[in-house]
């Protein structure tokens, strides 16, 4: 208690207006936890990728309302055994380990903030048993693999994601956002430059395009393969078909996309992951993920001798020990 105090006192002493701050600091401190936690995502979105925003969003309003909601748990209430009862509690609903990481990680990040206004002597997420991972080991398909899905999907609304996946081993956000305009026929060249994701649009939750990528390292220029160009000018020229077909029924919205239906419309994130499930089922193919695909490329190049450097700078890692530790 002295201690706590002793910090009140050193931190108020260097306030330029001492009375406001402190009352800031008590209504932190009172404030329900699931309001704090919404406050500051708010207050952080200028920041964090809209797909985090989003996410942060519901994991607030679900999971953690359902617990901390309950008990009227407020901010200067919250203590590390609130928190691993909490993580048990997620464990208890069949949520993975790496799930309630990125619920500790959302808490951490929350209470880092208030600890660094100094309304908070310190962030409870150092006193709490950490959530543990398990080392995940990435499923790839080999070469003949590849070559049966790509066979059993063709004709497939998902065929173009799985194609571009499976050679370029793009993220699915990366894989949906590649536009017309991105890729030079000429030069050959492929630019990874603008993603789509599910984001909230007005309380509904669609597929939107943004140009901020999750790093610096995902912006990337990638070589045009023959067998991906063939594919695509197909796959441009179904798009004008359809167009004249359709008419008025057709979506413009979408024209500089690649991955759209045969309405025009923008594959949906969830609709792709998906209907990748369906078609491995149906064609009686292991099952992976469709994310996978990511690390079957990957697989694949360093079979080939590809140096992993390379292979970094290919699949846009923010790190070489990102790929080193990966695979």
């Amino acid at each position: 208690y002295n201690r706590s105090w002793q910090k009140l006192m050193k931190a108020v002493s260097k306030k330029k207006n001492p009375q406001q701050f402190i009352t800031e600091r008590e209504r932190i401190q009172a404030q329900p936890l699931t309001e704090y936690l919404t406050d500051w995502i708010n207050g952080s979105a200028a920041r964090l990728q809209q797909s985090t925003v989003d996410g942060y969003l519901k994991m607030t309003g679900g999971r953690i309302a359902e617990f901390f909601g309950e008990r009227g748990m407020t901010v200067g209430d919250l203590a590390g055994e609130d928190l691993n009862e909490f993580y048990a509690y997620l464990d208890d609903k069949g949520l993975t380990a790496a799930t309630a990481l990125r619920y500790h990680g959302l808490i951490h990040a929350a209470l880092k903030y208030a600890v660094k206004k100094e309304y908070l002597d310190d962030n409870p997420c150092d006193h709490a048993d950490r959530p543990k991972q398990e080392k995940y080991h990435a499923s790839f398909y080999s070469e003949d693999e590849v070559r049966a899905l790509l066979t059993a999907a063709k004709g497939e609304t998902a065929y173009i994601p799985i194609l571009l996946t499976a050679y370029y081993g793009l993220r699915r956000s990366e894989t949906l956002g590649l536009k017309w305009s991105n890729i030079d026929f000429q030069t050959k060249t492929i630019s990874i430059s603008h993603k789509v994701v599910e984001a909230n649009d007005g309380g509904k939750y669609r597929p939107k395009g943004f140009d901020k990528m999750k790093n610096k390292s995902s912006n990337r220029m990638l070589p045009l393969m023959p067998e991906v160009e063939s594919e695509l000018l197909s796959h441009k020229a179904q798009q004008k078909r359809n167009a004249r077909i359709l008419s008025s029924a057709y979506s413009h919205e979408y024209d500089d996309y690649v991955c759209t239906d045969q309405t025009g419309c923008l594959l949906r994130p969830n609709y792709v992951t998906t209907h990748f499930a369906t078609i491995l089922k149906k064609n009686g193919l292991r099952h992976i993920r469709f994310h996978d695909l990511r690390h079957t490329c990957a697989s694949l190049l360093l079979k080939n001798g590809i140096p992993m450097k390379a292979i970094q700078e290919w699949l846009g890692h923010s790190t070489f020990e990102v790929t080193a530790n990966t695979y």
